[in-house]
């Protein structure tokens, strides 16, 4: 009898040792994600209106933090990390997106059979000073379809004329009737606007991250009208072909944790999903690794320094890269 209460007491003392060491485990782990969130707050300037919203916000990034670490822990060719949109709600990220499907094109650019490249050889346009302007924000509007424009159009700029360039995305934003400010547009809209009223720079047209009416009469053209754009055929091929000339506006797919949450590395399979809601700008070429090189617009904060490599595949293309593509055209040397 003594022997079964000694034993029934040694076991009663582990059950409540294992009860501490969860208690304590699970204190310590909300312990650090509480850090990290009070840590998220000061990097991003946060002040929540009321404890309400600030227990909210804490249970969106405790769920990003999960998230992060669950895919991190799989040892992909890409990694996840806390950013800017950690505490938004896939509603408020979703109002990012703000590319219009191409039945909302004003015009039918012509489809341009770029010459064949010889070989697939690395290009990266950030190495020719001119070509890529720095990182810029978009801010809480879904603006994305100006940017993509924009750098296009800077890129085809300076091949012409050989002089850098930054244009302002408010012109656009503000002025295209046939896209809807910062509820979305296209990319191509845009450039049927500069055929018809030049660009004008950001400094005289300065961005803002609303709808606001348009005042590019005002102002006035700073550069020549858009003599023409054309649309880039669906293929991995076809695309680097037009890469090889020029920076391309792009069109992915980017409701998706891969790329809300994108910190390095290259993006790659199914998770991205393939249905277009974004425009970026795709820069570069990556042939030994066979990546694209793509500039988004959300600040150097996200991603690499602003930047994101997507795996090089055919068909729609990693996160749908391959579909919907366009080149504005200062010199036409194709």
């Amino acid at each position: 009898d003594n022997l079964t209460k000694v034993i029934m007491k040694s076991f009663a003392l582990i059950a409540i040792a294992a009860a501490v060491v969860i208690v304590y485990l699970g204190a310590t782990s909300t312990s650090e994600n509480d850090e990290a969130f009070r840590t998220f707050i000061s990097q991003y300037g946060r002040n929540y209106a009321s404890e309400d919203e600030y227990s909210m916000r804490r249970s969106i990034f405790n769920e990003q933090m999960r998230k992060v670490e669950e895919h991190n822990a799989k040892n992909l060719s890409w990694t996840l990390g806390i950013n800017q949109f950690s505490d938004w709600t896939p509603e408020e990220y979703s109002k990012l997106l703000g590319l219009k499907a191409s039945e909302h094109s004003q015009v039918i650019f012509p489809v341009k059979a770029f010459p064949k490249a010889d070989k697939d050889k690395t290009i990266d346009w950030r190495e020719i000073e001119g070509y890529v302007t720095p990182i810029k924000n978009q801010g809480r509007c879904g603006s994305c379809w100006t940017f993509s424009a924009t750098g296009a159009m800077e890129g085809a700029y300076f091949k012409k004329y050989k002089q850098a360039v930054v244009l302002s995305e408010s012109q656009v934003l503000d002025c295209d009737k046939f896209s809807h400010g910062c509820n979305g547009g296209l990319q191509e809209n845009a450039f049927y606007h500069w055929m018809k009223f030049g660009p004008i720079s950001e400094e005289h047209y300065t961005y803002a991250p609303q709808d606001r009416a348009c005042k590019e009469k005002q102002v006035g053209a700073d550069y020549p009208e858009l003599p023409i754009a054309f649309r880039v055929d669906v293929g991995d091929d076809l695309l680097y072909d037009a890469l090889v000339h020029q920076p391309v506006a792009i069109s992915i797919r980017a409701e998706n944790d891969a790329f809300r949450s994108y910190k390095s590395g290259i993006i790659d399979g199914p998770d991205c999903g393939t249905d277009l809601d974004h425009a970026v700008l795709l820069v570069g070429y990556n042939a030994e690794e066979q990546y694209w090189i793509v500039k988004n617009s959300w600040g150097e904060n996200w991603g690499e320094n602003g930047y994101v490599r997507i795996k090089r595949r055919d068909g729609k293309g990693i996160c749908g890269i391959n579909q919907e593509n366009s080149v504005p055209v200062y010199e036409d040397d194709f």
